[in-house]
């Protein structure tokens, strides 16, 4: 008789510890963190809006806390710590953790997935380059295709040319176009022009100046375009008004005459120019009709 109520007992414990662990597996809670996307909503000159797309798995769980601790990259200081609550019942849910972030500093980042004081999952990320964002309003995206100079007057002392660069954009963009003259050996601003333009997309836009020089040196001619009030471009060629020849090593270099009465041309008129000119070959209507 005893035999038969410790065999019932230890079958009753068996079947209490099977429930039990039904139930407890029923009603197990856990999360965990699954893939981690960074994504940039917004940049201006010194702060950098950054989203964390965060997706998280969980099991028995509603409400959960997301946390990010902030770090400098460099030095593993402690810069910041930001917390949001998330309300869901799906088992994969997609949490949204915007942090802001100073431009000048690469960032090491602690994310957290916790409920209360309990931590279910972790992970580290890096932030790092931020400083090559750039605001939508100094953006330009724009490239010089070509560069002239053209040669109008010269006299023993001075020479007169006209520079002209060639651009083209991506989109219209309202800029302002600083053309300036450097002398090339000692870097000396010689002379400078700014002027008020608008890029057209889907055209070679030329932005052209003339200038007066000293005779017999050597130039660098730079375009700079900038977009309210920071330079976004820089682009340069050069003018040699004392070339020298290209002479085998350990040879003496020697000067050449460069007579610059025999480059001075008439100025051509540029493309936007000649667009309105009359076809060739139908110049004599008009004055025949101006006879009769």
């Amino acid at each position: 008789m005893n035999s038969k109520i410790v065999a019932g007992v230890v079958v009753a414990i068996i079947l209490l510890s099977a429930l039990a662990a039904i139930l407890a597996s029923r009603f197990e809670s856990y999360a965990w963190i699954g893939d981690v996307d960074m994504k940039l909503e917004n940049v201006n000159e010194s702060h950098a809006a950054i989203s964390l797309l965060v997706e998280v798995r969980k099991k028995n769980i509603n409400s959960f806390t997301l946390e990010a601790k902030i770090y400098e990259y460099q030095t593993d200081l402690l810069l910041d710590r930001i917390q949001e609550e998330f309300e869901s019942a799906d088992s994969d849910y997609e949490a949204v953790l915007t942090l802001p972030l100073e431009k000048t500093r690469d960032y090491r980042v602690e994310l957290r997935l916790m409920q209360g004081e309990n931590v279910f999952d972790s992970r580290q990320l890096t932030i790092r380059n931020l400083r090559s964002l750039i605001p939508e309003s100094v953006k330009l995206d724009a490239s010089m295709v070509g560069a002239d100079f053209l040669l109008t007057n010269a006299t023993n002392d001075s020479v007169r040319f006209k520079a002209r660069f060639y651009v083209e954009s991506v989109k219209d963009y309202d800029v302002t176009a600083r053309m300036k003259v450097v002398h090339t050996e000692s870097n000396v601003l010689v002379d400078e022009s700014w002027m008020n333009l608008t890029l057209k997309r889907g055209k070679t836009n030329i932005i052209e100046a003339t200038f007066d020089v000293p005779n017999g040196y050597n130039y660098i001619v730079k375009l700079e375009l900038w977009r309210n009030g920071k330079l976004v471009k820089v682009w340069k060629d050069a003018i040699k008004l004392a070339p020298t020849k290209v002479i085998p090593k350990d040879i003496e270099e020697e000067k050449v005459d460069f007579d610059v009465q025999k480059f001075i041309k008439d100025e051509v008129p540029s493309a936007d120019m000649r667009a309105g000119a009359g076809m060739p070959g139908f110049e004599a209507v008009p004055a025949a009709m101006a006879v009769l």
